[in-house]
Parts: C-alpha cells; structure tokens; sequence
C-alpha cells in the first residue's frame, strides 16, 4: 500500500527529535555525559542549595531583598525540573512537549542556582 510509510514516518520523527534533544548539552554542561545527567545533577545541585538555605542562621542574612528574589527566581526557573522529577518518582507518564519544556529550561535553571550560591558565598560559614 503507498500509505503505510505515512504511519511509520510521525514515529520516526519523534524517535528523532526526542534523540536531539537528549543529546544537546548547553556549553555551560560539557562535562557531562548526556542530557539526562546533567538534569539530575542540576536537580541536585538545587536541592542542594535550597537544604543549604534553610539551614543558615537567619541573623547571618544580609537584610536585603536581592537574596529573597534570587531564591524566587530560582525557583522559579526550576519548577518544570521539579515537577518532571515528582512525576517520574511517582511513575506518571510524561508527554514529549511537557519534556521538551523540561529540557528547554534547565539551562536557566541551572544558571539561577548558580547565581543564589554566588550571593551565598561566605554567609553561614
């Protein structure tokens, strides 16, 4: 039948496209192996950092509202890295744009916290 290569052809490309995107690392990323071990250790380095947070002495705080914001902005940035990891340790399945937008904001993500953590630097030590 001259359709059947139709049905095989939507498969292909997202087989195809779901590949790209996995092996696509940010400059910022290049020492990691693939995609997905440089999302876990931003997720990492995220839980990391907030643990970090939550654990300095309030008194040691600059009293400012840049630290407040960058925290927001982090987490912010980060939400569809958290939510992706919720949904993969409850077993939820996840559709190919929701993990493209995952993907697509891991770099921000990952800039944020490092943003926090340089404003962190020497406060709690």
């Amino acid at each position: 039948m001259v359709f059947s290569g139709y049905k095989t052809f939507p498969i292909a490309a997202i087989v195809l496209l779901q590949a790209a995107a996995c092996s696509t690392l940010p400059a910022s990323a290049r020492q990691y192996d693939n995609f997905t071990e440089y999302a876990e250790a931003v997720f990492r380095h995220q839980n990391d950092l907030s643990s970090r947070l939550m654990m300095i002495d309030p008194d040691m705080l600059p009293d400012n509202d840049s630290l407040e914001m960058a925290e927001e902005a982090m987490n912010d940035a980060c939400h569809l890295l958290n939510e992706y990891a919720e949904r993969e340790s409850s077993g939820e399945s996840m559709g190919l744009f929701f993990k493209r937008e995952v993907q697509a904001s891991i770099e921000n993500c990952d800039l944020k916290i490092q943003s926090l953590e340089a404003m962190l630097t020497g406060i709690g030590k």
